[in-house]
């Protein structure tokens, strides 16, 4: 029997992580969660649980935060493994260079990988040739062929929700957050969804990259927490789109409404969502949902993004939406090699225009995980010196002569959107210098958006962001500040 740590450096409740810990203890392992601001001696609190295996999520610009934690609890304890995984260690293994903290990295879906990682480790087996598991092969990282993803989700034990929600304050949200499926339909060049289905998908028949919970086993789900954290008033599905299947919300809304009962929020993939899927959605309890639009321009989505969204979509769904009385925001992105900054105004006009609740806007980031991110590196579009931190909110990597005017006209994105005359105004705000009035700007909307429009409650919102006070205003591992960075604007909901 191992003894299993997820250190989390920002407050939010990991789909992952309470997957894993489930996995895990129904093996007979014993797991916990210890997150930096939750704990008076977070450093302490981990060693005094005795670990043998850490298990760290990584995200690209984030993937090194417990690096030196890591060192001391090693001195502590010799014994002490370390397993990354994440977005970040499925696509760089250089973390692996760094021995004396990263023992070993996943890649893909982890439940069974990190099961026979850590009796490996237990029984003193080698690891090298284990599938999913990456590690230095005589200096040299080396990544073994991943499995076949799990196919059937309700084959899982429930998450645990007991290593997050042993907080007070996340257990005492109006929010509970959840997630129903695996998977994308869509295949965006910004995102790393079309590089997986790729590595993750070998062809055989019957494996599928998009996979959904039975309606069954999701409302059992729901009332196994329920049952214990009764506070929760309502749901924020985590997933890329909650119509991945045809027919799934339609049976969310016969059942739903009678076995569990509470409202929702959720993103939806508007490709695939007619009226009848709307109507079904809000008889479900649906009462937010988020969609990507991304750019204004219907070229860049189609030809660049390959996001599939043509006008006619982008502009029909937003009055099916109206017409049912549900509210909705758009995900917005600015900055990318691809835009101009005509083509950003494009995307102001474009949402001037469908009346969203709310606009999120991030700044583009080439992330080597993605079809347009290792188009960007190939072609030096990046300036790699430059050290942002994990932030997709608050500047850009990337080499352009307006990049000063791109970053304005993120953070003032929403002004030139709701204010009359706010296009002509912003577009002469977004000369000026970089100033802290123009982030706060951003914060302000990012804050009332997420904590009225989508229902989180803004007192929470900001008892969340000073939960993460010290990583908004913190340092990276290159020194640089980062602000926003960890603010909670759905952001795990968005692939």
């Amino acid at each position: 029997m191992a003894r299993i740590a997820f250190p989390v450096t920002t407050c939010h409740e990991f789909e992952g992580i309470k997957v894993l810990s489930a996995v895990l203890e129904q093996r007979g392992h014993v797991t916990d969660c210890f997150i930096t601001s939750e704990e008076k001696d977070f450093e302490g609190a981990v060693l005094a649980f005795q670990p043998d295996v850490l298990g760290v999520y990584t995200t690209t610009g984030q993937e090194a935060w417990a690096h030196d934690a890591i060192r001391r609890w090693k001195q502590e304890l010799p014994h002490l493994k370390t397993v990354f995984g994440g977005p970040h260690v499925s696509h760089d293994l250089s973390l692996l260079y760094d021995e004396d903290v990263v023992d070993a990295t996943i890649k893909a879906e982890s439940e069974q990988a990190v099961v026979d990682l850590i009796e490996a480790w237990e029984a003193g087996r080698p690891i090298e040739d284990l599938p999913n598991i990456a590690c230095l092969v005589d200096g040299v990282p080396h990544q073994n062929p991943i499995r076949p993803v799990i196919g059937d989700l309700d084959s899982l034990p429930f998450p645990n929700v007991d290593v997050f929600y042993k907080y007070p304050f996340l257990r005492d949200k109006r929010v509970m957050q959840v997630h129903a499926s695996r998977g994308c339909q869509n295949s965006c060049t910004y995102c790393s969804v079309g590089l997986m289905k790729k590595d993750w998908i070998s062809g055989k028949r019957g494996e599928r990259f998009n996979r959904t919970k039975s309606v069954d086993y999701l409302c059992a789900e729901m009332n196994d927490i329920l049952a214990r954290y009764p506070a929760f008033r309502m749901v924020n599905f985590g997933d890329a789109a909650l119509n991945m299947e045809s027919g799934w919300v339609q049976e969310l809304a016969d059942k739903w409404p009678r076995e569990v009962g509470l409202p929702f929020a959720c993103n939806v993939n508007i490709n695939h969502l007619d009226e009848d899927d709307i109507i079904a959605l809000k008889r479900a309890g649906c009462v937010s949902v988020q969609f990507g639009l991304e750019s204004g321009s219907e070229d860049v989505r189609l030809r660049v993004y390959k996001k599939g969204y043509t006008d006619e979509v982008v502009y029909g769904i937003p009055q099916l939406l109206r017409k049912h009385k549900l509210t909705y925001r758009t995900n917005n992105i600015m900055g990318s090699p691809a835009e101009s900054l005509d083509d950003m105004f494009a995307t102001v006009r474009a949402n001037k225009r469908i009346k969203p609740n709310g606009c999120t806007v991030l700044l583009y980031r080439p992330f080597k995980s993605t079809v347009l991110g290792r188009e960007d590196y190939a072609l030096g579009r990046v300036d790699t010196e430059k050290d942002i931190g994990p932030s997709i909110q608050n500047d850009s990597m990337m080499k352009r002569d307006d990049l000063r005017e791109v970053v304005n006209l993120q953070k003032l994105f929403n002004l030139a959107v709701y204010m009359p005359g706010g296009e002509a105004l912003v577009r002469k705000l977004v000369r000026l210098p970089r100033n802290r009035v123009f982030d706060l700007s951003l914060l302000s909307f990012l804050w009332y958006q997420h904590a009225v429009v989508s229902g989180y409650g803004m007192f929470d919102d900001l008892k969340l962001g000073l939960r993460n006070v010290g990583q908004i205003f913190g340092k990276s591992r290159g020194g640089k500040n980062q602000l926003l960075d960890t603010m909670d604007t759905g952001g795990e909901a968005i692939i």
